[in-house]
């Protein structure tokens, strides 16, 4: 059985994957950053998914990917979903109605349903809140 590993790393590939690896700011980048840095350190693709916890396909789409378009081919696609309820004069007028009733999240529902016409759920009001928190 043939074994697959990536072709060898440079050094600035390898300081881009470590840099991907510490650093990524999702968990799949960094999982796949260092599925690239084991290949390049001569672990096979079984004993990447036994580290990394992960189906051997995973690990041989993230090899691909990575000989296809390099870092680029490691970082997740946007992916459609469902449009926010709330825009951003929304998220001004939150903030505001915030400033002069804070901790009354009911009340605040209800005068942001009143003013857009918009029915939003206290979870959604507060993880608005909490995003656009400074």
């Amino acid at each position: 059985m043939a074994r697959r590993f990536v072709a060898p790393l440079t050094e600035s590939e390898q300081q881009t994957l470590i840099a991907a690896y510490h650093h990524g700011e999702k968990r799949a980048l960094r999982r796949r950053a260092h599925a690239i840095l084991l290949s390049d350190q001569g672990h096979t693709i079984n004993q990447i998914s036994g580290i990394l916890q992960v189906r051997r396909d995973a690990v041989s789409r993230w090899l691909k990917q990575w000989e296809a378009s390099r870092l680029d081919g490691l970082i997740d696609k946007p992916r459609s979903g469902r449009t926010p309820v709330l825009d951003e004069h929304d998220h001004q007028r939150l903030q505001e109605l915030i400033a002069e009733q804070p901790h009354q999240i009911r009340s605040l529902q209800a005068r942001l349903q009143e003013e857009t016409g918009k029915t939003v759920s206290t979870v959604t009001l507060r993880r608005a809140l909490k995003k656009k928190s400074p």
